[in-house]
């Protein structure tokens, strides 16, 4: 009797078919995979979206001036909406330019 007949059913070989799948699946998963920017301050890394942030944040305190000071700040809809979504806006505005383009 050959070693293939006293195999027990569905018994596949080592590093057959089934491994070469889920090696091709994983490759092509994690192919997108790569870690994202960073920067340097004072030695220690940061991610770039704590920059964009930061940069979003003062992007609309300088926007609010700027409302107030010209008086189209009572005119805005709800601001509860209005600002935190310029805060949205710059920072991706931000992060898009710099770090993606």
């Amino acid at each position: 009797m050959r070693a293939a007949e006293t195999r027990p059913s569905g018994w596949r070989a080592r590093g057959g078919r089934g491994r070469s799948a889920v090696v091709a699946v994983a490759v092509t998963v994690l192919s997108g995979c790569q870690p994202g920017p960073d920067i340097t301050v004072a030695g220690s890394y940061f991610p770039s979206w704590m920059f964009c942030l930061v940069v979003g944040v003062l992007g609309t305190m300088l926007f609010w001036q700027l409302f107030t000071r010209t008086g189209l700040d009572p005119y805005l809809g709800p601001r509860v909406l209005v600002y935190p979504g310029l805060v949205i806006l710059i920072t991706l505005a931000v992060w898009l330019s710099v770090f993606r383009g």
